[in-house]
């Protein structure tokens, strides 16, 4: 008679049989699961490789789709238009629809007086509780102003400040009904090249929308009474008169700069034009708001800026920073011991003195030309004291503790163009 095989054996091989097979089953899906990413991963280079070369369109276009226009938001892509579709507007046209539907109610017109047959300018709406800013010279006719808004309606405005070194200006209306501030977008993310978009009132003709590309940044632009102002974003959309005041904006309806200038031999737009960059609108604004004024320093001095010709033609041993021509006789710059020259020359228009100081830092940030100097007086006030970095018959030196005086028109007109 057979001896049975104990039951626990029995569940020994089962178990072990159970084991194999689970064991066995994870091994098969481990190898197709090494074998998608493998394949995965080949894909995902072939897909890099096209748009590499073609970019997202050639993508598309692998999968029959093809592309006209495609849009770029911060986000990435986020609206194409496929071309044998019959779409009624591009996706260009949609953005540009967009910002103007978005934007356009917080732009607003300014009258100077009880006259509305023209405005003078325009501004942008920074504030729910009434804060406007527009441009120095688009209220520096004084007296009475009137704001006119995007539904017809005009209220008075009251001016809160002007700051005419950089062009700005805050004006104030009491409205009850809701105002909507745009929004900001620092211009330390802008490029040379991305889309910008102008809302204003060309010659009258109210809330004009103009396209095109930021073309330069940092310019730096002598303006109408011989301000210099720096840090400028250049434009070639469309700006004429009436534009003053008005936003530049991206893309997406954001605020980059306030729009101040245009360049033309005939008056009108001839494809630069510059706006503010709206980090300076908005620290000027507030200091307004706050004060009324704008308190920066300077110092009391005559001064150019360095080009090859200067370099060459005085046999400079530096090639960059603020040649000073002249001191202000017992200022505080002459006090602490800055030299001017004494050699003078013909430069354009004007006469400059050769063999003064050049400025090459100031408190250890190096000088290198105009928009440095300016960046660092517009962080300074009055009665701050620097110590100036200068290079005098090839020495560099350290004048310290050396006082600046307030910035204002009469003294920036003191740049040597």
């Amino acid at each position: 008679m057979r001896e049975k095989t104990p039951l626990s054996k029995i569940i020994a091989v089962v178990s072990a049989a159970i084991v194999f097979l689970f064991l066995f089953i994870l091994l098969i899906i481990w190898t197709l699961r090494i074998y998608e990413d493998r394949r995965r991963e080949d894909l995902q280079s072939e897909i890099d490789k096209v748009t590499a070369e073609g970019g997202e369109a050639a993508l598309l276009a692998l999968g029959g789709y093809e592309i006209d226009n495609i849009f770029y938001s911060d986000d990435g892509l986020i609206l194409f238009e496929e071309g044998d579709k019959d779409w009624l507007y591009s996706a260009d046209e949609l953005q540009n629809i967009s910002v103007y539907r978005q934007c356009a109610p917080s732009v607003v017109e300014i009258y100077s007086g009880n006259n509305l047959s023209g405005a003078s300018g325009c501004g942008v709406i920074i504030s729910s509780d009434g804060y406007i800013v527009t441009n120095t010279h688009v209220v520096n006719a004084g007296g009475s102003l009137s704001v006119k808004f995007h539904d017809g309606r005009v209220e008075d405005a009251s001016l809160v400040g002007t700051d005419p070194v950089t062009d700005i200006a805050v004006i104030k209306v009491s409205s009850t009904r809701t105002l909507i501030p745009l929004a900001f977008r620092s211009a330390d993310e802008l490029v040379v090249g991305q889309k910008v978009i102008a809302i204003g009132s060309p010659y009258g003709y109210s809330w004009s929308q103009s396209v095109g590309t930021i073309s330069a940044l940092e310019r730096t632009v002598t303006s109408s009474q011989g301000v210099s102002l720096s840090m400028l974003i250049q434009t070639d959309a469309q700006i004429n008169p009436g534009n003053s005041g008005g936003p530049l904006l991206d893309g997406k309806g954001n605020m980059i700069g306030l729009i101040t200038a245009i360049y033309s031999t005939s008056g009108s737009a001839q494809g630069v034009s510059f706006a503010i960059p709206v980090n300076t609108v908005i620290e000027v604004a507030s200091e307004i708001i706050r004060l009324g004024h704008v308190d920066r320093g300077t110092l009391d001095i005559l001064c150019v800026e360095l080009n090859p010709m200067i370099v060459d033609y005085a046999s400079l041993p530096v090639s960059e920073g603020i040649l000073i021509s002249q001191v202000i006789p017992a200022g505080e710059a002459d006090g602490a011991g800055l030299r001017g020259g004494s050699r003078a020359v013909q430069y354009g228009n004007s006469v400059i003195y050769l063999g003064g100081d050049v400025i090459t830092a100031l408190d250890g940030t190096p000088v290198r030309g105009y928009s440095d100097y300016y960046a660092f007086m517009a962080a300074s006030d009055s009665g701050d004291k620097v110590d100036v970095t200068v290079n005098r018959n090839g020495d560099d030196i350290v004048i310290k503790n050396v006082p600046l005086v307030e910035q204002t028109l009469e003294n920036m007109r003191w740049v040597i163009r």
